[in-house]
């Protein structure tokens, strides 16, 4: 704690004020300092030809003088768990009054961070010394912000621009989750430390043809606030999965797919700004606490279990009774999924993954570690949240049985919040957490045939099991009092 807050909390009265730093690293890698394989689309990374757009890891640091949290969001693909732990032992954090919230925004267009997208399909595209340091460019930045706390206003705001044009939904059944969340922190007299925007939508305006370094959308949205507003703005997903992807048109040449880049980014950024300038929520005292709960999820996808080397890089595996899994185990137990299908359940590996929740007075920032499906947080099977399109396309050969979709009440009534704010990608990645009566993908050694119509989300999800177990972890820690 620097020495300027000790000051102020000595002489704060007992509603202690709020007190917040902000800034950015950038994390840019070098692309003549050998091969940068870029994450997202198909099995294989692309080769970064060279650099549109810097990547930044951004960190805003809120303090109520008791309880410090440090919000991240960082441009990249994901972000495992032993990742954030990793960082969190580096600042010293665990088990303290201090917290370290992570998000990465889903870059399609950054370097491979989960080691699945190198020159072939199996090989990960994960250069370890980058790795290494980009996660030292978050401790060295967050330690820098602690020392800059300084008094500031919480503002917070939401809006539900029409999606038309920003996102769209590419799998039945269409729903949309439209809330833009935004939250501003303003030093004491005056001018803004940060601004942090969540939004439900695919960081993927290039398309897989793109083999430059950029930090599409969300690089444009934090470029233009910072430019209008001052200080530092950090982009957060929502609920991504479904799959919630850029309503743009990426038919053009490269050339045209940086413009959409811009326009989406921008469009939002100004949604956000308008936000702001009507926002009812404005704090200059606010309790700041977090909360996490840690859980347990089976291993079920066949390609997850074939490459357990790169679920390693990024988790502790446990046996089913939650002790580690032996090196061993790991490599004799996908080849023995393999060639004797399939693993008998005893044997099915475990990764350990953590539920987050931060509260910032009246607002509330659920982080939960996958793509969830925006169905899952808000409902709208009903089509209440389809925004003009058909609810299920005609031509869908393989339709969902909504029938069997589940009832209310959903993650955000759940959250109780005047402002909620459910992250996705957060302090983890375990894929696509895919609604159980959906989920279709036939336990196969290869997760294929895929089934007709769109079902390509289970491919990459952990498995069945994991989007309940999550949702339980969610709504426990959300019931405590």
């Amino acid at each position: 704690m620097s020495l300027l807050l000790v000051l102020l909390l000595a002489a704060a009265p007992a509603s202690a004020a709020l007190f917040a730093a902000a800034g950015k690293a950038d994390i840019t890698p070098n692309t003549s300092e050998g091969a940068v394989w870029l994450a997202g689309y198909g099995a294989k990374g692309r080769r970064a030809a060279g650099v549109h757009d810097k990547l930044h890891a951004r960190a805003v640091l809120v303090s109520d003088g008791k309880a410090t949290v440090a919000l991240v969001a960082v441009d990249a693909i994901g972000l495992y768990r032993e990742d954030v732990l990793d960082m969190r032992r580096q600042l010293g954090w665990e088990g303290s009054d201090k917290y370290l919230f992570v998000s990465a925004t889903h870059d399609h267009s950054a370097p491979d961070t989960l080691g699945l997208w190198g020159r072939f399909p199996g090989m990960w595209g994960v250069d370890q010394k980058r790795h290494k340091k980009l996660k030292a460019e978050v401790v060295a930045l967050v330690k820098e912000l602690s020392g800059r706390l300084r008094e500031a206003e919480l503002v917070a705001a939401k809006a539900e621009p029409d999606p038309t044009g920003l996102c769209r939904d590419s799998r039945d059944p269409v729903v949309i989750d439209p809330e833009l969340d935004v939250l501003e922190l303003k030093a004491k007299g005056g001018g803004s430390l940060a601004t942090l925007v969540r939004y439900s939508c695919h960081s993927e305006v290039l398309s897989k043809d793109n083999t430059m370094l950029t930090a599409d959308y969300p690089g444009a949205l934090c470029a233009k606030l910072e430019a209008e507003r001052g200080g530092t703005c950090a982009f957060f997903p929502g609920s991504v999965g479904g799959l919630m992807t850029p309503d743009s048109d990426d038919s053009g040449p490269l050339e045209a797919d940086f413009k959409e880049m811009e326009r989406v980014g921008q469009a939002l950024a100004g949604h956000a700004a308008k936000a702001l300038s009507s926002a009812k929520v404005r704090l200059k005292d606010a309790k700041v606490s977090f909360a996490s709960r840690l859980v347990r999820v089976p291993v079920e996808n066949s390609r997850y279990l074939f490459f357990l080397r790169g679920l390693r890089f990024g988790h502790t595996l446990y046996e089913a009774d939650g002790t580690p899994l032996s090196a061993w185990a790991a490599f004799y137990r996908p080849w023995r999924h393999f060639f004797l299908f399939p693993l008998p359940e005893k044997l099915r590996p475990y990764v350990e993954t953590e539920v987050s929740l931060v509260t910032l007075g009246p607002v509330k920032i659920l982080g939960i570690p996958g793509e969830l499906f925006p169905e899952l947080a808000i409902g709208g099977y009903d089509g209440s949240r389809r925004y003009g399109r058909p609810l299920v396309r005609p031509t869908n050969p393989n339709p969902p049985k909504l029938e069997q979709a589940p009832k209310g009440p959903y993650l955000r009534e759940a959250l109780k919040a005047d402002v909620g704010l459910i992250v996705g990608l957060a302090n983890d990645e375990v894929g696509y957490l895919v609604p159980g009566y959906d989920f279709q993908a036939a336990p196969t050694r290869t997760m294929l045939p895929k089934p007709p119509g769109t079902h390509y989300e289970e491919t990459n999800s952990i498995g069945p099991r994991a989007t309940d177990l999550i949702l339980q972890a969610a709504g426990e820690l959300l019931a405590a009092p």
